[in-house]
């Protein structure tokens, strides 16, 4: 079984952002709810995993911007997955128009109990014919980031019904819409950022309030969320043009 899932979409405008280019949190929606279809189309879709008892998680995730699509092109988004490991995966990503790349993405995930929320070994769900393509989108490691901050926090977000998914915590995109919210618009657009990664690491819930700070180091601005008991919830590195 071939494992490379490819659609074709048309850039709506309520995916663009205030300058009419596929923003970065909808590029993460659109890699997420395409992962979603391709997982179906391999057999391990969410009504499969649902009725064992078992979701996905992404574990980390990173958008890299190349030349973001604009309102109402129309791209192919591809994704295949790597070969797994016992209890992980990467799946990488791309938007593509007229042979060009315009973005590229990568995500860490797991297959987890809905009971216990520990991790279930991939090889015993994952159908045993797939043949995992060599390419990858995105080679270099995820950012390894200290949770060590100096600098109080510089911005607040409180967990709402619009921030939680069907498991009841913070949707995964919610915590980049969080981030982005953070700065003004004119201080975001200065920021040009070419590269996100984010690594989930406890789940917020609603009526939560995630506290951001931030450290600047040459071109990566690194960002932590914390909950209100002092566990960090989520680390982000952005890469930026300076």
């Amino acid at each position: 079984m071939n494992p490379i899932y490819t659609k074709t979409v048309t850039i709506l405008p309520s995916q663009v952002d205030a300058w009419g280019r596929l923003s970065l949190d909808r590029t993460f929606d659109l890699f997420m709810d395409t992962a979603t279809e391709a997982a179906g189309a391999m057999g391990v879709g969410w009504d499969f995993l649902m009725q064992r008892g078992l979701f996905w998680i992404t574990v980390k995730a990173r958008v890299r911007f190349i030349d973001p699509p604009l309102l109402l092109d129309t791209v192919e988004v591809v994704t295949w997955p790597e070969a797994p490991g016992e209890m992980r995966c990467n799946r990488h990503y791309e938007i593509r128009k007229g042979g060009a790349v315009l973005a590229q993405g990568l995500t860490e995930w797991a297959i987890v109990s809905v009971q216990d929320g520990k991790p279930r070994s991939l090889a015993d769900i994952l159908p045993s014919d797939l043949e995992y393509p060599d390419a990858v989108a995105c080679p270099e490691p995820f950012a390894r980031i200290s949770s060590q901050f100096a600098d109080p926090p510089f911005a607040h977000h409180l967990v709402t019904n619009t921030d939680i998914d069907m498991a009841r915590h913070m949707n995964n995109v919610a915590y980049v819409r969080a981030i982005m919210n953070a700065f003004p618009l004119k201080a975001w657009k200065a920021l040009n950022v070419k590269q996100m990664d984010v690594i989930f690491l406890t789940s917020a819930h609603e009526g939560d309030t995630l506290r951001f700070q931030q450290r600047r180091d040459g071109s990566a601005l690194d960002i932590k969320g914390t909950l209100p008991d002092g566990r960090v919830s989520v680390l982000a590195r952005l890469r930026t043009e300076e």
